[in-house]
């Protein structure tokens, strides 16, 4: 008998390639949207207009009569994009007639594909009918916009780019084999790296990442409209910051069900351990020094958690400071603080919180936190400043009681801002949510990765806020100056036990921003450099950030850093990573009486340093001492993700 050939994955693949021509046709209209929106009228100030005038004309193919006509040159661009995509959807709807067999195998796949096809016909009928102005004045800005959306959209039908990560060194790799495994290889953050992959590679998240790049290119052109928007190196990196966000909300995604609770580290740079390889889920300035964990949590429940320092009994091997948050809401407010100082931990090391709706017992005197009616997280930090011999601890959680699991709570309704705080303080209400079970294999890709696109979405007003902390004086409201470093102040209301003290740099290859700091009574402080999108780079490479422990001390108990695109032979010089335009965050944790202050700061060009700074502030072997420093940095900071691939 002859054999009937499988249609089956002819036809996934037709669906599937029908439907991302669908799923595109709906983000180039957000495309046009935001071209057009009004913000980006507001992003057109002088030189941020001239730059990004610039920028579009050096990448844009269009006629000089187009130029003249942004507009009209997004129209015709997109109009060309479609007819190419509606030629490959009839080529591949040729292929798969010629596949199947039977007549109403041909019928549903021709039908289908008309019904697509006419859709993207819809879509091109609305550009082609979109009013146009009357020979407007062209706005550069909206021509360097339009230039960055036609580039992002050539792009989005491109294979999913493989996560990234480093490969040690063999030096580096054979001196950390012999070493103990690290606590944050734990199995349930492996299985949370491997589903955050694979939801970061969905549908939804792909083209909300188009969304995303286009809203951040735009608000930065506002943000930093006083050096001309970004520049060619940010935009550059906007794509990789826009994929380690995607890998954030694809995390935060796991944590919106407090009745499965799990430790799960994120806002981590990209690593490769146990044989996977896992993309990087720095946000919003993260600490090169910090390990972040994350754990969901409800009113509704009672939740006990375990750790343990090892080499408790040696406190060179503790961190330089530990916390736990209580963190409410999306907003991330907090609610309440447990310090290390606070925590009682016993001789080996070990320490439990106990985590309740209910106030804390009378005769209870262990380890406390209450949860408010709109807690959803607590976020663990353990900040290394010594990355050799400081380690982070192990941890895990426990839900002791409450409310059964659910498809409502697997679907984050406990994290809703308004709905989950009343349904917390309803026991009718927390019946009700908890009648449909959970579906035992968890949610489809599909609809996480959907949920997981709400929460990027999220990212547009939350990239702006944490923008403007760089780029905006608090207090007046105006736009900063750059290079200028502000006095340390407490301006983000989910790191209230820290000061800071943000600002964004432009330097040239030979100048550095050399600033002095007292950190005063301060037990830590660190100094990191991030891109305008507010993350860092591979600091394990270079010396892109420095703590009280890593820097040098001046005579008089201060500390001078040199931050410079190149570097000067300083012994305290943070790399921008070659970056002529970025952003800090100071950070001091660990407050004492003495509040810490920033003594001066000035920009200088690279050969006046020797009059800037004490002769013993260099290097005296620059080219050993410095690969020495390095060296140092990767071993301390590979050891975080031992064991290490051989």
């Amino acid at each position: 008998m002859a054999k009937t050939p499988c249609t089956h994955s002819v036809d996934t693949h037709y669906a599937r390639f029908v439907g991302r021509v669908g799923g595109l046709a709906v983000a180039l209209g957000i495309g046009v949207a935001i071209a057009n929106n009004p913000a980006i009228a507001s992003a057109d100030d002088g030189q941020g207009a001239e730059k990004a005038s610039t920028t579009a004309e050096s990448t844009s193919t269009q006629s000089s009569t187009d130029d003249n006509d942004p507009v009209k040159s997004v129209v015709k661009q997109i109009h060309s994009r479609l007819n190419e995509v509606r030629e490959k959807v009839e080529s591949a709807r040729e292929d798969v007639s010629s596949r199947l067999q039977t007549r109403s195998a041909q019928r549903e796949t021709a039908e289908s594909a008309n019904v697509q096809a006419k859709q993207v016909v819809q879509a091109t009928q609305i550009v082609r009918t979109t009013p146009k102005p009357a020979k407007p004045a062209p706005n550069p800005a909206l021509v360097a916009v339009a230039g960055f959306v036609r580039r992002e959209i050539e792009q989005a039908v491109t294979p999913v780019r493989a996560a990234e990560s480093f490969t040690p060194t063999a030096t580096v790799t054979q001196s950390l084999t012999t070493q103990a495994t690290s606590p944050l290889g734990t199995p349930e953050q492996r299985d949370a790296e491997q589903t955050a992959t694979d939801t970061a590679n969905t549908l939804p998240v792909q083209l909300t990442k188009l969304v995303l790049k286009t809203g951040w290119y735009v608000t930065a052109l506002g943000e930093f409209s006083k050096v001309g928007g970004p520049d060619k190196e940010n935009l550059a990196q906007l794509s990789r910051s826009v994929d380690e966000y995607a890998m954030g909300a694809a995390f935060q995604q796991q944590l919106l069900n407090p009745m499965t609770p799990r430790a799960v580290m994120q806002v981590a740079p990209p690593h490769t351990w146990y044989g996977q390889t896992v993309g990087g889920s720095r946000i919003l300035y993260d600490n090169p020094d910090t390990i972040y964990r994350f754990m969901p949590v409800n009113k509704t429940s009672t939740y006990v958690i375990r750790g343990k320092f090892e080499n408790w009994g040696d406190p060179e091997a503790r961190p330089a400071d530990t916390t736990f948050s209580l963190l409410t809401g999306l907003s991330g407010n907090t609610a309440g603080v447990l310090n290390q100082n606070d925590l009682e931990v016993d001789e080996n090391g070990e320490f439990e919180i106990l985590v309740s709706g209910d106030p804390k017992p009378a005769d209870y005197e262990g380890n406390y936190l209450q949860l408010t009616s709109d807690s959803t997280l607590i976020a663990a930090r353990d900040t290394l400043a010594d990355w050799n011999n400081e380690q982070p601890m192990s941890l895990t959680i426990e839900r002791i009681s409450g409310p059964p699991n659910s498809l409502l709570a697997q679907l984050g309704i406990f994290a809703i801002p308004l709905i989950g705080p009343a349904v917390s303080d309803n026991a009718t209400l927390t019946q009700l949510v908890s009648i449909i079970p959970p579906l035992p294999g968890g949610l489809p890709p599909v609809v996480s990765g959907t949920v997981t696109s709400v929460i990027m979405l999220i990212g547009l007003q939350m990239e702006r806020e944490y923008m403007r902390v760089a780029t905006v004086d608090a207090l007046t409201g105006e736009k900063r100056e750059p290079n200028v470093v502000p006095q340390p102040s407490s301006n983000a209301s989910f790191l209230s036990t820290q000061l800071q003290s943000a600002g964004y740099f432009q330097l040239e290859d030979n100048q550095s921003l050399v600033v002095t700091i007292d950190p005063g009574d301060s037990g830590y402080f660190v100094v990191p450099v991030t891109n305008d999108w507010t993350i860092t780079d591979n600091y394990w490479d270079q010396p892109a950030s420095l703590n009280k422990e890593q820097a040098w001390k001046n005579a008089d108990g201060t500390y001078t850093v040199v931050i410079s695109p190149t570097d000067s032979d300083a012994k305290n010089w943070v790399s921008t990573g070659g970056l002529n335009q970025g952003t800090f965050s100071m950070r001091f944790q660990d407050l004492g009486d003495t509040p810490p202050q920033i003594v001066s700061y000035e920009v200088v060009d690279n050969d006046e340093l020797p009059s800037k700074l004490p002769a013993d502030a260099f290097l005296e072997n620059p080219e050993v001492d410095r690969a020495q420093q390095i060296a140092d940095r990767q071993a301390g900071f590979y050891s975080r993700f031992a064991p290490l691939p051989i």
